[in-house]
Protein backbone atom coordinates (compact mmCIF):
# COMPACT_ATOMS: atom_id res chain seq x y z
CA UNK A 1 0.00 0.00 0.00
CA UNK A 2 1.34 3.45 -0.90
CA UNK A 3 2.64 5.80 1.82
CA UNK A 4 0.15 8.48 2.75
CA UNK A 5 1.48 11.91 2.97
CA UNK A 6 -0.80 14.38 3.62
CA UNK A 7 -4.35 13.45 4.85
CA UNK A 8 -7.43 16.52 5.24
CA UNK A 9 -10.71 15.01 7.19
CA UNK A 10 -13.23 17.24 7.20
CA UNK A 11 -11.86 20.47 7.12
CA UNK A 12 -13.73 23.69 7.94
CA UNK A 13 -12.48 27.19 7.53
CA UNK A 14 -15.19 29.92 8.19
CA UNK A 15 -14.55 33.45 8.05
CA UNK A 16 -16.21 35.83 10.71
CA UNK A 17 -17.29 39.38 9.34
CA UNK A 18 -20.08 41.94 10.16
CA UNK A 19 -22.64 40.28 8.14
CA UNK A 20 -22.14 36.90 9.65
CA UNK A 21 -19.77 33.25 9.17
CA UNK A 22 -18.48 32.82 5.36
CA UNK A 23 -18.03 29.13 5.74
CA UNK A 24 -15.40 28.86 2.77
CA UNK A 25 -14.46 25.53 3.66
CA UNK A 26 -17.16 23.21 4.68
CA UNK A 27 -16.65 19.62 5.57
CA UNK A 28 -13.38 19.01 2.72
CA UNK A 29 -11.73 15.50 3.08
CA UNK A 30 -8.54 14.80 0.77
CA UNK A 31 -5.43 12.39 0.64
CA UNK A 32 -2.33 12.49 -1.18
CA UNK A 33 0.15 9.42 -1.22
CA UNK A 34 3.69 10.23 -1.32
CA UNK A 35 4.75 9.99 -5.64
CA UNK A 36 1.12 11.21 -6.50
CA UNK A 37 -0.04 14.67 -7.90
CA UNK A 38 -3.55 16.43 -6.86
CA UNK A 39 -5.19 18.74 -8.53
CA UNK A 40 -7.79 20.77 -6.98
CA UNK A 41 -10.19 22.47 -9.90
CA UNK A 42 -13.54 24.68 -9.07
CA UNK A 43 -15.67 27.64 -10.09
CA UNK A 44 -14.23 31.46 -8.80
CA UNK A 45 -15.02 31.17 -4.85
CA UNK A 46 -15.48 27.68 -4.76
CA UNK A 47 -12.89 27.04 -1.73
CA UNK A 48 -9.39 25.95 -3.71
CA UNK A 49 -7.56 28.85 -2.54
CA UNK A 50 -8.74 28.77 0.99
CA UNK A 51 -8.01 24.85 1.29
CA UNK A 52 -4.24 25.18 0.58
CA UNK A 53 -4.02 28.43 2.05
CA UNK A 54 -5.66 26.27 5.14
CA UNK A 55 -3.39 23.70 5.01
CA UNK A 56 -0.46 25.77 4.73
CA UNK A 57 -1.84 27.49 7.89
CA UNK A 58 -1.69 30.75 5.92
CA UNK A 59 -5.33 31.79 7.33
CA UNK A 60 -5.44 34.99 8.82
CA UNK A 61 -6.75 35.41 11.53
CA UNK A 62 -9.15 37.21 12.53
CA UNK A 63 -11.32 37.04 10.35
CA UNK A 64 -10.92 33.25 9.47
CA UNK A 65 -10.32 30.48 11.08
CA UNK A 66 -10.11 27.04 10.79
CA UNK A 67 -13.00 25.21 13.39
CA UNK A 68 -13.08 21.77 12.62
CA UNK A 69 -11.18 19.03 10.91
CA UNK A 70 -7.62 17.66 11.14
CA UNK A 71 -4.88 17.89 8.68
CA UNK A 72 -2.05 15.89 8.65
CA UNK A 73 1.59 15.49 6.65
CA UNK A 74 3.79 13.13 6.94
CA UNK A 75 2.08 11.69 10.40
CA UNK A 76 2.56 15.02 12.08
CA UNK A 77 -1.17 16.92 12.76
CA UNK A 78 -0.62 20.50 11.00
CA UNK A 79 -2.64 22.15 13.04
CA UNK A 80 -0.91 21.25 16.07
CA UNK A 81 2.08 22.48 15.74
CA UNK A 82 3.66 25.55 16.74
CA UNK A 83 4.27 28.49 14.25
CA UNK A 84 8.46 28.05 14.42
CA UNK A 85 7.98 24.47 13.48
CA UNK A 86 5.49 24.97 10.88
CA UNK A 87 7.86 27.78 9.00
CA UNK A 88 10.14 24.83 8.61
CA UNK A 89 7.82 23.12 6.54
CA UNK A 90 6.20 25.76 4.86
CA UNK A 91 8.45 26.38 1.88
CA UNK A 92 10.65 23.39 2.42
CA UNK A 93 8.10 21.12 2.43
CA UNK A 94 4.96 22.40 1.38
CA UNK A 95 4.51 25.03 -1.55
CA UNK A 96 1.64 26.18 -3.15
CA UNK A 97 1.97 27.44 -6.59
CA UNK A 98 -0.74 30.29 -7.79
CA UNK A 99 -2.02 30.83 -11.24
CA UNK A 100 -0.63 34.15 -11.52
CA UNK A 101 2.81 33.95 -10.13
CA UNK A 102 3.26 37.53 -9.72
CA UNK A 103 1.64 37.70 -6.97
CA UNK A 104 4.33 36.04 -5.11
CA UNK A 105 7.19 37.27 -6.76
CA UNK A 106 8.70 40.43 -5.61
CA UNK A 107 9.13 42.96 -8.65
CA UNK A 108 12.28 44.90 -6.84
CA UNK A 109 14.43 41.64 -6.43
CA UNK A 110 15.82 39.33 -9.58
CA UNK A 111 14.23 35.75 -9.49
CA UNK A 112 17.93 34.82 -8.69
CA UNK A 113 17.52 36.69 -5.53
CA UNK A 114 14.58 35.37 -4.63
CA UNK A 115 15.08 31.95 -4.88
CA UNK A 116 18.47 32.16 -3.55
CA UNK A 117 17.25 33.59 -0.35
CA UNK A 118 14.67 30.70 -0.15
CA UNK A 119 17.58 28.09 -0.70
CA UNK A 120 19.79 30.01 2.00
CA UNK A 121 16.92 30.03 4.47
CA UNK A 122 16.18 26.09 4.11
CA UNK A 123 19.37 25.00 3.29
CA UNK A 124 22.04 27.20 4.85
CA UNK A 125 24.32 28.13 2.21
CA UNK A 126 26.44 30.77 1.35
CA UNK A 127 25.04 33.15 -1.12
CA UNK A 128 27.77 31.73 -4.26
CA UNK A 129 26.42 28.21 -3.40
CA UNK A 130 22.72 29.28 -2.94
CA UNK A 131 23.06 31.04 -6.60
CA UNK A 132 24.74 28.55 -8.31
CA UNK A 133 21.77 25.96 -6.59
CA UNK A 134 19.24 28.27 -8.04
CA UNK A 135 21.13 28.22 -11.57
CA UNK A 136 20.89 24.28 -11.38
CA UNK A 137 17.13 24.49 -10.36
CA UNK A 138 16.38 26.70 -12.97
CA UNK A 139 17.43 24.66 -15.85
CA UNK A 140 15.99 21.67 -13.86
CA UNK A 141 12.57 23.34 -14.91
CA UNK A 142 13.93 24.23 -18.65
CA UNK A 143 14.15 28.32 -18.21
CA UNK A 144 17.01 28.41 -21.12
CA UNK A 145 19.92 30.66 -20.52
CA UNK A 146 19.52 29.87 -16.78
CA UNK A 147 22.66 31.57 -16.31
CA UNK A 148 21.45 34.86 -17.64
CA UNK A 149 17.84 34.77 -16.36
CA UNK A 150 18.77 34.27 -12.48
CA UNK A 151 19.76 37.97 -12.88
CA UNK A 152 16.16 39.04 -14.69
CA UNK A 153 13.47 41.06 -12.53
CA UNK A 154 9.86 39.32 -12.95
CA UNK A 155 8.77 41.48 -15.91
CA UNK A 156 11.16 40.49 -18.29
CA UNK A 157 10.08 36.79 -17.94
CA UNK A 158 6.94 35.60 -19.66
CA UNK A 159 4.02 34.02 -17.94
CA UNK A 160 5.10 30.55 -17.88
CA UNK A 161 8.57 31.31 -17.38
CA UNK A 162 7.61 32.92 -13.74
CA UNK A 163 5.11 30.03 -13.02
CA UNK A 164 8.40 27.84 -13.99
CA UNK A 165 10.33 29.98 -11.37
CA UNK A 166 7.76 29.15 -8.71
CA UNK A 167 8.01 25.44 -9.85
CA UNK A 168 11.55 25.84 -9.06
CA UNK A 169 11.34 27.51 -5.98
CA UNK A 170 8.92 24.15 -4.66
CA UNK A 171 11.65 21.61 -5.78
CA UNK A 172 14.01 22.93 -3.60
CA UNK A 173 13.73 19.67 -1.29
CA UNK A 174 13.03 17.45 -4.00
CA UNK A 175 15.74 18.32 -6.30
CA UNK A 176 18.65 18.42 -2.90
CA UNK A 177 16.66 14.70 -1.49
Amino acid sequence: MAERLLEVKGLKTHFFTDEGVVRAVDGISLHINKGETLGIVGESGSGKSVTALSIMRLIPTPPGRIVEGTINYSGRNLLELPPPQMRKIRGKEISMIFQEPMTSLNPVFTVGEQIAEAVRLHEGLGRRDAMAKTVDMLKLVHIPNAERRVKEYPHQLSGGMRQRVMIAMSRRRSSSS
